[in-house]
């Protein structure tokens, strides 16, 4: 009896194989200091706990930070969570992990010493929280599948503390596993590096991009690996051609353990296990050279063949073992036990066999005997043997024939020989089709006793197919290995990004521009970037992401050299996004993400900041930008390494106030009114967005980029009326007619005056209009009209 739920599938037939899927447990300590987190993927036996510390600010009723964080980056299709906390925490589960089953379990079975099964790494009489939540999914797999617990995995215990963290926002921006298109796996750097040849050497890789290390010691160890492979083109060769016939070894062995198990199953793990000593065997003598085993790193570890198992099951089983046992159905079906493995199997299918002949021996026999021509030998599951008689040849059938079975055109008999060897074939038919069940369970409870050999031999291939595929890569794309160490710099030569490189070649393109990245937190620890939009400001925030991440999963890297000093968090603010069903607008989201950077980030993380403030009014966002940039700078003990993308120009300014901003920009060139980008990033700022250009080329209507040409003048010459708006040459704004001051003396927009205007002015203030008549006062406009009209004329 099996019970599946969403997260423990223990048949992984139609999974995903290169994806886990996992079901949790949470368990809140009776301290309440820290939260316990337990994961198992049943289908491949990886069962791992940990414990995590709660704030002194955390909320009673809310989740750790921490603890939400771990659970998108393992992304469980299910979560067990205690019956008291599940209203609680259900709603808050549900709003991270959309696609999450939440599922509530009592409080007794977080208790370790109610867990059916002690696997190894697990100790009963530990009360830490992750020893609870692990106990949790032991009673959760007893009460499902119960027969999983015949071999139970053995529990490993991480630290958070052992890797780097990537939150979710993180693994988003950088597009380590998804794209930002459609979700999908093309244009990420799980497609980019993974060249692997099996499953578990896919889903291998794709932990280590997820947990990147932080100890420099055991990048290094990594790096080792990949740099044996890389440097012997042969041997890597070798190697992955003989991964690749070991297959899935871990879900064959999830499949082939299962009390419902086929010989199909036991017969592909039959195949993975023998495709082992291969494995071994490519790191033996290339082409006369002999490879002494001193000389291959820590990190390559070669599986140990689990040669009983092997000869088990490549004895006992037949080349092709069917999907469903054959053994009692019809005659003529030889089963899936290979001849000469069981002796009493053999003599029973001789006996089979012998009476089959005699059968068919029968048909000819009868038909000569009573002159009957068509008379034939008939099986059928139910009725057994019959001797077939056409209505038309009833009158010669023989008296020893007994009637069995009455047809539309035809009689059917039977005879006493034929009831006796009838008798003999199905019974013996029947004893050798239980004998072959009895067989493949012997086999199954064999593939049992060795299920932690050959775990650990899945891993071992697994790690190994991880280590070629980044070997592979790097010596297809020119990687280099990166220097990892324990200091605060950040010093890459001629970079690249590893996607948008790989792009641009398969398109035809060609011609990634690389550039330099210095940084320092006691020298250059910000590094302001502007520059036009278009120019690869962003494709730059995220390349420098991607290569520090690469460099600390043990990959080498898209550059000519680079010096990293190990990061614990790499932050990333990139991208526009909404929370709607969240009531949050964009700019919201930014403000939110940016908060929790500027929370969390330590000296030793690596923040991308892309535009920041562009979400709100322009003053709004500058003083926001402005601010966030001090912060960083300001703040004692933070001194994070920053990449700060902007387009506020005005943020150069900091470079003179603060002593470790640092300005840069992405050149371009503008000719014929239109801009030519250079991607190449230089010292200094920019002082030009070129942001109607751009809009030009994404096809803009002409009359809309004229029409911006014109405001942008303006604007940049300052010029506006009393309102604020732009005053445009040939294009008076619509409340000119009304609100507009008409000159006195010369033409709207005038900016000089007739040659006798100031003459004309001051006696227009000497004199006094109470005492002037009529008359006069017409003959003085007069005048004064002849003297500017004639000024006029003569001064053009």
């Amino acid at each position: 009896i099996e019970v599946v739920t969403p997260g423990l599938v223990g048949d992984p037939e139609g999974l995903d194989s290169r994806k886990e899927v996992t079901v949790a447990a949470i368990d809140l300590g009776e301290a309440q200091s820290h939260v316990g987190l337990a994961v198992l993927e049943a289908s491949t036996g990886d069962f791992r706990a940990t414990e995590i510390a709660i704030s002194a600010t955390s909320s009673n009723s809310k989740l750790p930070e921490l603890l939400v964080e771990e659970l998108r980056r393992i992304d469980p299709r299910e979560v067990l969570v205690p019956d008291p906390a599940f209203a609680t925490w259900r709603a808050e589960l549900e709003s991270w992990l959309p696609d999450v089953a939440c599922t509530p379990v009592s409080l007794e079975s977080f208790d370790p010493t109610t867990a059916p099964v002690f696997p190894a790494g697990f100790d009963r009489d530990s009360v830490d929280c992750g020893s609870r939540a692990a106990a949790a999914l032991l009673v959760y797999v007893g009460m499902n599948q119960p027969f999983a617990l015949s071999h139970p995995p053995r529990l490993r215990r991480y630290r958070l503390g052992d890797a780097m963290v990537l939150d979710a926002a993180t693994r988003r921006h950088l597009e380590l596993f998804e794209n930002g298109e459609d979700r999908g796996r093309r244009g990420t750097l799980i497609e980019r590096v993974d060249l692997t040849q099996t499953p578990l050497g896919a889903r291998r890789l794709a932990r280590w991009i997820g947990y990147p290390l932080l100890e420099p010691e055991e990048i290094a160890a990594r790096q080792d690996g990949v740099a044996y492979l890389a440097e012997g083109d042969r041997r890597r060769e070798r190697l992955r051609r003989s991964l690749s016939a070991v297959g899935d070894l871990e879900r064959r062995l999830a499949r082939a353990a299962r009390p419902g198990s086929v010989p199909r199953d036991l017969g592909l793990l039959r195949d993975s296990i023998s495709a082992l000593p291969r494995v071994r065997d490519a790191f033996a003598a290339v082409e006369g050279e002999a490879l002494a085993a001193t000389s291959q790193p820590p990190a390559i570890q070669l599986p140990e063949p689990v040669a009983d198992l092997e000869v088990a099951l490549v004895d006992g089983l037949v080349d092709d073992p069917p999907v469903v046992p054959r053994g009692s159905r019809g005659a003529g079906q030889t089963g899936y036990i290979r001849p000469g493995f069981r002796p009493e199997l053999d003599a029973l299918r001789e006996s089979v066999s012998k009476g089959h002949e005699w059968v068919a021996g029968l048909e000819q026999q009868e038909r000569e005997r009573t002159g009957i021509s068509n008379l034939k030998v008939h099986y059928h599951p139910v009725h057994g043997y019959s001797l077939e008689v056409s209505k038309s040849q009833l009158e010669r059938v023989p008296e020893n024939y007994e009637r069995k079975q009455t047809l539309a055109n035809a009689e059917r008999y039977t005879t006493q020989e034929l009831r006796r060897i009838e008798g003999d074939i199905l019974g013996a038919r029947d004893r050798a089709a239980s004998l072959e069940r009895e067989i493949l369970e012997e086999l199954r409870r064999s593939v049992i006793s060795a299920a932690d050999r050959v775990r650990l031999a899945a891993v071992q291939v697994g790690e190994l197919d991880a280590l070629a595929s980044l070997a592979e890569v790097a010596r297809r794309e020119g990687w280099v290995r990166p220097q990892v160490g324990n200091h605060a710099r950040l010093d890459i030569r001629a970079g690249r990004h590893p996607v948008v490189e790989a792009f641009q070649n398969a398109g035809g393109q060609g011609g990634f521009v690389p550039n330099d990245t210095t940084l320092d937190s006691d020298e250059t620890q910000i590094l302001l970037l502007t520059g036009p939009n278009m120019s690869g400001k962003s494709t730059y925030l995220r390349q420098v992401a991607l290569i520090v991440l690469l460099a600390q999963m043990g990959s080498f890297v898209p550059a000519e050299s680079a010096q990293v000093g190990a990061v614990d968090r790499i932050f990333t603010r990139v991208g526009a996004s909404d929370r709607l069903v969240r009531g949050e607008s964009t700019f919201m989201v930014e403000m939110r993400e940016s908060a929790e950077i500027l929370r969390q980030a330590s000296r030793r993380s690596l923040v991308i900041l892309d535009e920041i403030g562009r979400g709100t009014s322009t003053y709004d966002g500058l003083a926001i930008a402005w601010a966030v940039v001090e912060y960083l700078h300001d703040t004692p003990g933070l001194a994070a390494r920053t990449l700060f993308a902007t387009h506020f120009h005005e943020l150069t300014d900091l470079e003179q106030t603060k002593e470790r901003v640092r300005n840069a920009h992405f050149e371009a060139r503008e000719w014929k009114n239109e801009v030519v980008f250079l991607r190449r990033l230089v010292p200094g700022g920019a002082n030009r967005s070129y942001g109607i250009q751009v809009a030009k080329l994404a096809g803009l209507p002409k009359s809309i980029v004229a029409r911006a040409r014109q405001i942008l003048e303006n604007l940049e010459g300052g010029e506006f009326d009393e309102g604020g708006w732009p005053r445009l040459a040939g294009a008076p704004h619509p409340r000119s007619a009304a609100g507009a001051q008409i000159s006195l003396f010369g033409p709207a927009g005038s900016e000089s005056l007739p040659p006798d205007a100031s003459e004309i002015l001051d006696e227009l203030r000497s004199s006094d209009p109470d005492r002037i008549t009529p008359l006069e006062a017409l003959a003085i406009l007069q005048r004064w009209r002849e003297r500017l009209v004639d000024g006029g004329e003569r001064s053009s």
